[in-house]
């Protein structure tokens, strides 16, 4: 097989993955709830007042996978760069570094990944960044399924590294390397998905959480846990009224009358 040849494979595996998940399950979820459910959202749906406009779906579904084809491009590379060689500190053979170290080494890329994205995601709500980057993906103030990947394509980028860089400087088995790129994104479609999950993840609690971040948008700001906001005190309070005034980076909001919480204005974003 030629290098080429290879790299085709790899890009056409990882594109393979991505539609199953997000086109697939992530489509099979949508039209279960929103299609067949629909007048039994207020039993399920996480915001049952709030609905995208068609605009809005068509538009989280196009950015979405533009952004899941962009991420099987990256992952498909990086993959055909170790096939060929490339230096990286991803490694298959258990007794390399020990089952202690194995064990130890999910904690540690799990809680890299999770600090990554969130100071990732607090830099993005910084005032400039926001307004022209972080702002598109918060136009979907009800988030669907197809929100998860619905992005600016430089924040994919980020959040991309966040999950890639790791693997430059600590070591880490291949299996435990997939397990949390594998949670990670079943945790970004569970949390986007606007339906109560009927269960819980390890160390994640409830998808409620960063639903309310769509809401009031500047707390809530962690992926896999809470860790980091109850370390910085970004947790939503729920005695505390959040609008413009309280924004602390200075982004003005609107206010949804219908329910007296603030969210991004959304005629103005591309």
């Amino acid at each position: 097989m030629t290098s080429l040849q290879l790299w085709l494979v790899c890009v056409a595996g990882a594109a393979a993955g991505s539609v199953v998940t997000f086109w697939g399950l992530g489509g099979l979820w949508h039209y279960w709830y929103y299609q067949r459910q629909r007048e039994t959202a207020a039993v399920w749906k996480t915001q049952p007042k709030r609905w995208l406009g068609p605009a809005l779906s068509r538009s989280a579904f196009r950015l979405g996978s533009f952004n899941i084809f962009f991420g099987a491009l990256v992952a498909g590379t990086f993959t055909w760069y170790l096939r060929r060689g490339g230096y990286s500190a991803i490694y298959d053979d258990v007794g390399r570094h020990g089952v202690v170290y194995l064990a130890l080494s999910v904690v540690i890329y799990f809680l890299l990944v999770d600090a990554g994205l969130y100071y990732s995601h607090r830099l993005f709500h910084h005032k400039a960044l926001f307004k022209y980057i972080h702002r598109w993906h918060h136009r979907y103030v009800a988030p669907t399924v197809f929100t998860t990947t619905a992005m600016h394509p430089i924040e994919f980028a980020v959040f991309m590294l966040v999950l890639l860089l790791p693997t430059l400087v600590i070591p880490v088995h291949v299996g435990v390397y997939l397990f949390v790129v594998g949670y990670s994104y079943l945790v970004g479609m569970i949390d986007h998905s606007g339906i109560r999950a009927p269960f819980l993840l390890p160390f994640h609690r409830d998808n409620r959480f960063h639903d309310d971040h769509h809401v009031y948008f500047h707390c809530n700001y962690g992926h896999h846990t809470q860790l980091f906001d109850r370390l910085h005190g970004t947790v939503r309070k729920l005695d505390r009224h959040y609008d413009e005034t309280t924004f602390h980076d200075g982004v003005k909001v609107a206010v949804d009358e219908a329910s007296e919480a603030p969210h991004v204005g959304l005629s103005r974003v591309p």
